[in-house]
């Protein structure tokens, strides 16, 4: 039996969604089937083209609005107009693929109110199992790990330091006050990669962050969460890095270690003179490391390359799973 609806406590859940008609149900199914029952559900369809629309007419469920949007614009467009519209007190967000656990969200609520009102900045977020198809993995085989590897009751400066290596939150794994909202902001749109780190790395600053060490969702990694690790998802990640330089006193070896990497990515994906700055100032920070030295050896080899015969082209590498910052 779910908990009597209290208007002071109205939890708003984001449910970004494009063309994910056949999983849609199973993740709207679990918002719904939540022991905290006074919750609205915000379906933000980004222009599907599949019966994504067939299958929200099915839905009878007052607590859910379907917002269709006329142009595809992302995830993070679509988050944001679920930020924009949202009535609740408290935020959640969860994806159309995914599934939520039935005491999810009165898990998080108790211990988020528990840490002061709607009003303050507070968020909440947990540990997910993730599936991952045998289909995605390079082992071929079917998989689940529970991430992050975190810590029991770790204190802010140990949050801080390891968002600064990677992401810790995902979004369906996250619960924040309106407070938290107003202090962090919407989504960065501008991002094509890694935007869920970008927004981890604004909560855990700017918010009293609270990590509970519990799975709460279930998470399916298939064959259309992989994406093209491009140029542009390089260079969002690049962003990200020199906002870490500019803004956080982050570790100089944690900055190198982001700095080695992309600009190894942006040498393979064919801008081999701005893989190599990147490279180098990736050494500046780290002089030691003999791995970013060979990286930029090759880095060199192909800006050679391309002087002496302009006409070669550089193999871009194949696809590859982009799960928070991309690892070579």
């Amino acid at each position: 039996m779910g908990q009597q609806p209290d208007a002071a406590d109205l939890v708003s859940v984001i449910l970004p969604t494009f063309n994910r008609g056949r999983t849609l149900t199973r993740a709207i199914n679990s918002v719904l089937h939540q022991g905290y029952a006074n919750l609205e559900l915000l379906v933000v369809d980004d222009a599907s083209t599949d019966d994504t629309a067939e299958v929200m007419a099915k839905i009878t469920d007052p607590r859910v609005r379907y917002v269709r949007l006329a142009k595809n614009g992302g995830a993070s467009r679509a988050r944001n107009e679920g930020l924009r519209i949202a009535k609740g007190d408290y935020i959640a967000f969860q994806d159309s693929d995914d599934e939520w656990l039935a005491d999810k969200l009165q898990r998080q609520l108790s211990v988020a109110k528990a840490a002061g009102g709607p009003d303050d900045a507070i968020s909440v977020f947990h540990t997910k199992v993730m599936y991952v198809s045998g289909e995605t993995s390079q082992t071929r085989r079917n998989k689940i790990v529970c991430i992050p590897e975190l810590d029991r009751n770790p204190d802010r400066d140990y949050l801080i330091a390891e968002v600064h290596k990677g992401n810790l939150i995902s979004p369906q794994a996250l619960l924040m006050s309106r407070g938290a909202v107003a202090a962090v902001g919407l989504f960065d749109q501008r991002l094509v990669n890694c935007v869920d780190w970008d927004y981890a790395i604004k909560l855990i600053n700017k918010t009293n962050a609270i990590f509970l060490d519990e799975p709460l969702v279930m998470t399916y990694l298939l064959t259309d969460s992989i994406s093209i690790l491009g140029r542009r998802g390089v260079r969002s990640q690049l962003c990200i890095a020199l906002d870490l330089q500019r803004n956080h006193n982050v570790d100089r070896k944690v900055l190198a270690g982001h700095f080695s990497r992309i600009g190894w990515w942006l040498s393979k994906l064919g801008n081999p003179r701005m893989g190599r700055r990147i490279l180098r100032r990736s050494i500046g920070l780290a002089p030691g490391a003999w791995k970013t030295w060979a990286r930029l050896g090759a880095a060199e080899g192909l800006v050679l390359r391309a002087i002496l015969d302009p006409r070669a082209r550089i193999r871009r590498p194949t696809a590859r799973k982009t799960v928070g910052v991309a690892t070579a």
